[in-house]
This record gives C-alpha cells, sequence and structure tokens, in this order.
C-alpha cells in the first residue's frame, strides 16, 4: 500500500530520483508539447519497431527456406502451408496469453507514469505465475491438435507436417507468453532495448539454426521442417533466459528483494486478468477467424490457394508487425501520460502514433498492389498459385489503412484499461464478416474463388478499423481509472 500521509510513495524504487520516477523517458505532465510527446514516441517505438521487425524478417527468411522444400518436392511440397497452418493455429491460444502479457505493459507505464514502479513490478511477477499456470492448458492442446485439423478434412502429408510443427509452437508458447510478459513490463518502464536485444539474439540465432537443421549444414542431417521447429523452441529459450537475467538485475540495482514481490497476489492478478482477458480474447479471437478463414474457406479450394495464402501472409506481416511495435510504444507512452493524469499527452501520443501508422503501411499497400506478380515470384513458382496469390496482394493493399487504424487505436483504448468494447467490436465483425460472411460466399458463390472470402476478410478489417477509431473518439476510455485507492501524490520538481 502506499503511504500519502508525507506525501512520499513507498512503492517508488529505492535507487530512483527524487519523484520515484527511474528511466530516461519519464516525463511532467509540463513537458507533454506536440514535439516532445512525438520526439519520446519516436525513441520509445524505434527499439520496439526494432523488435518486431526482426521477427518479421525471420519470418520471412524462414518461410523462404521452407519454400525451397517445395519447390525441391520434398515431402510432397506442402511444407510452406503447413508451417503456415500449424503455426497460425498454434497461436490461437498463445494470442489468448500475449493479451493478457501485453497489459503488464499497461500496469508498468501507468504505475511509473504515477511515480510508483515497483507496483509494475508485481503485476510482472503475476504474468509469470499466469505462464506457469499455462503449461499445462498447452499440453492439452498439444495431445489433441492432429484432430483438430482433421476436423478441416486435411490428410496425408499436409496433416503430418502442420501437426508436427505446431505442437512444437505449442511447446513453445508457456516459454514465449514469460517473455512478453517481462519484455512488456520493461517497455511500460520505457525501457525496449531489452526487448530488442533478446528478440534479434533469439532470431539470429533460429535462422542460424534454420539454415544448419533444415538442410543439413556442418555434418547436421537435414530435417526439412522438423529443423524449423527446433530451431524456433531452442531460440524462443534463449530468449526468455536473456530478459530473465535483465529482469533479475533490475531487482539487484534497484536494491528491491525479489522475495518481497514474487509472490501470488490475488488483488493484482485478478486485476490483470479482469483487464487483460479481453485483450486477450480480441488477439486470440482475431487469430482464431483467421485460421478458421484459412483452413476452412481460402483451403477449400485447393493446395495452390493453400500455398499462395501462406506467401501473401508474409508480406501482410511485413506491413502489420512494425505497426503492432509501434502500438506496443503508443500503450507505453499514453498508458504513462494517463498514469501522471495527463489526457492531452496521452491523446498526443495517440495522434502522432496514428499517423505514423498510416503512413508506413500505406505505403506497403501501395507495394502489394503495383509490385504483386514480383513479391509473389520470391515463394511461388506455380503459375496458378502465382495468379491467386497476385489477387490476394491487391486485397491486402485495400485494407491497410484501416488495419493500421485497428492496431493503434486499440493499442491505445489498451493503455487506459478500456479492452472489453474493442475485444467485443472485433470479435463479433471477424466472426460475422469473416467466418460466416466468408463460409456463406465460398459455398453458395464458388465461382468467385479465392475472391469471395477475401472480399469478406477485407471488409471485416475496414469495419473493424472504423469502428475502433469511433470508440476512442467517444472518449469513454478517459473515465477509467485502473490506480484508483493506489496513487502517489504527484508533488512536481518545481516545488508544489
Amino acid at each position: 500500500m502506499t503511504d500519502v500521509t508525507d506525501g512520499r510513495d513507498h512503492d517508488a524504487l529505492p535507487n530512483a530520483p527524487a519523484d520515484g520516477v527511474a528511466g530516461p523517458l519519464a516525463l511532467d505532465a509540463d513537458g507533454a508539447t506536440a514535439p516532445s510527446i512525438l520526439s519520446r514516441l519516436i525513441r520509445l517505438a524505434m527499439p520496439s519497431i526494432i523488435g518486431t521487425t526482426s521477427l518479421t524478417v525471420m519470418q520471412f527468411i524462414d518461410g523462404w527456406m521452407v519454400s525451397l522444400l517445395d519447390r525441391r518436392g520434398i515431402d510432397g511440397g506442402v511444407n510452406l502451408a503447413a508451417s503456415f497452418n500449424g503455426g497460425i493455429t498454434a497461436f490461437v491460444p498463445l494470442a489468448l496469453c500475449f493479451g493478457v502479457a501485453g497489459l503488464v505493459n499497461t500496469f508498468s507505464a501507468q504505475h511509473m507514469g504515477n511515480r510508483q514502479p515497483l507496483k509494475g513490478t508485481r503485476f510482472a511477477w503475476q504474468g509469470l505465475w499466469l505462464s506457469v499456470f499455462s503449461i499445462p492448458l498447452f499440453f492439452i492442446l498439444w495431445l489433441v491438435i492432429g484432430h483438430i485439423f482433421r476436423l478441416f478434412g486435411h490428410t496425408g502429408e499436409l496433416l503430418r507436417l502442420e501437426t508436427l510443427f505446431a505442437r512444437y509452437m505449442l511447446a513453445t508458447a508457456p516459454i514465449n507468453f514469460a517473455s512478453l510478459v517481462i519484455g512488456s513490463f520493461f517497455l511500460g518502464l520505457h525501457r525496449p532495448m531489452v526487448q530488442v536485444i533478446a528478440g534479434i539474439t533469439g532470431n539470429v540465432l533460429n535462422l542460424l539454426l534454420d539454415y544448419i537443421l533444415i538442410f543439413g549444414h556442418f555434418g547436421f542431417p537435414a530435417l526439412h521442417l522438423l529443423g524449423a521447429a527446433i530451431a524456433t523452441l531452442t531460440a524462443s529459450i534463449i530468449s526468455l533466459l536473456i530478459v530473465g537475467w535483465f529482469f533479475v538485475r533490475w531487482h539487484h540495482e534497484m536494491g528491491t528483494s525479489m522475495r518481497q514481490l514474487w509472490k501470488i497476489s490475488p488483488p493484482e492478478l485478478l486485476q490483470l486478468l479482469r483487464v487483460g482477458l479481453p485483450a486477450g480474447a480480441q488477439i486470440a479471437g482475431d487469430i482464431f477467424c483467421w485460421t478458421i478463414f484459412t483452413l476452412a474457406w481460402v483451403d477449400h479450394f485447393g493446395p495452390d490457394a493453400a500455398e499462395a495464402q501462406s506467401a501473401v501472409m508474409r508480406y501482410v506481416s511485413i506491413s502489420f508487425m512494425p505497426a503492432v511495435g509501434l502500438g506496443n510504444a503508443v500503450t507505453a507512452l499514453a498508458g504513462n501520460r494517463i498514469g501522471n493524469q495527463d489526457i492531452p499527452g496521452a491523446m498526443l501520443a495517440v495522434k502522432w502514433g496514428i499517423r505514423l501508422a498510416i503512413t508506413y503501411m500505406g505505403i506497403c499497400g501501395l507495394i502489394f498492389w503495383l509490385g504483386r506478380g514480383m513479391l509473389a515470384s520470391v515463394f511461388l513458382s506455380n503459375p496458378e498459385a502465382l495468379a491467386i496469390a497476385e489477387k490476394i496482394l491487391i486485397f491486402s493493399a485495400i485494407f491497410q489503412i484501416f488495419d493500421a487504424m485497428n492496431v493503434i487505436f486499440i493499442s491505445a483504448l489498451r493503455a487506459a484499461g478500456d479492452t472489453v468494447i474493442p475485444s467485443i467490436i472485433t470479435l463479433g465483425s471477424a466472426l460475422l464478416i469473416s467466418v460466416i460472411g466468408g463460409g456463406i460466399v465460398t459455398f453458395e458463390v464458388p465461382q468467385l474463388g479465392v475472391n469471395g472470402p477475401w472480399i469478406m476478410a477485407t471488409i471485416y478489417i475496414c469495419f473493424s478499423g472504423m469502428a475502433n477509431f469511433t470508440w476512442w473518439s467517444i472518449g469513454r476510455w478517459k473515465r477509467i481509472d485502473l490506480l484508483k485507492g493506489h496513487r502517489a501524490i504527484n508533488t512536481r520538481r518545481r516545488g508544489e
């Protein structure tokens, strides 16, 4: 608890400056001018973007390596589709965990803005406990994942390989959960380089192991898609060890014993779940709908459509993931401002964030449209698959700006703890438009081919982007107080 009788925060870091805020990006409400907010957003966003971009580049190269197996006809030529199907299916339950872990960023940022960073540390520990509790869930899914693919009519080599890859991704899920909890904690403290160092190290290791294990270099056997799965698991473990080392070092530097903070704390645990589960449901629901969309509707049109879908989604990730990195920075900076009761500063952070995201993703959309033939040929050589991929790239180009709106405004609302309505908007529109609507056009208007479900997916993303923007504009988030009853008395350095 915070003792306010003397105007001091006893949850402030022991070695922090007099105002209780650690980190070079901590700022008073007085500094919340448009140029200062933009400068701080860029400084905070660049490491986050580098981290998410390095992951995207790794996945892109990883997919390209796997596609070489298909060009050689290895394992039935379905490795690229199997890796995408297995990866996205395994990510559905992990996305729920990621949503909860991402809210550690919100609590860490708001408590830092309110000069109570140790309270944010308590939320990080609760997130780590949740990653431990998730292990039985992922083990159960590991046992039944093959049956899930069979429900969609998958057989033969595609079923075998996507099951294998999905099982390895499920094994990495609790590890990645814990890594994101710690990374989100440091991002909330405006120390994003911790996540960047761990992410880049893991990604470089993953690519090196991909090269060695997929193709069998340096005396190792050629394990093909199994090699890619082992590489991902190994890299995830190394990334967790790195962020874990920084986390332990944080406690040591601040003179705080981990024994004071590591235990399960029901109030913080329940608050993290109360705000985090809707955010996790939004992410998981979105990924679930994309999984149904891919496995049931797109794959319904045959292996060429499956390969084309997998190839195009590599490019969509290149546009989407840097925006996610920017969105994480918006959450951290806007959350800091909200914690300091600086609503205008939070709105400035979101304003600059949406401008940057729309610019970047708009350029990506233009490249998708104009360069679709060249882009598709990087992964595909089959003329039928190439033609399908070019069509999908056109749809991907259309929704880029609306997807930017989704990312930034959901991240902004998350900074305030407003997670329920964005979850309803995203999940509801995805189910009604993309899944149900996509299924209707797939079977009722089959002559449209892959164009049918992709038209519906494009409508869903455009609608969701506009709806989340509208909800942000209404401003209900301004009345949410995550720190109610736990606020420090903010004594400005100017002696107020």
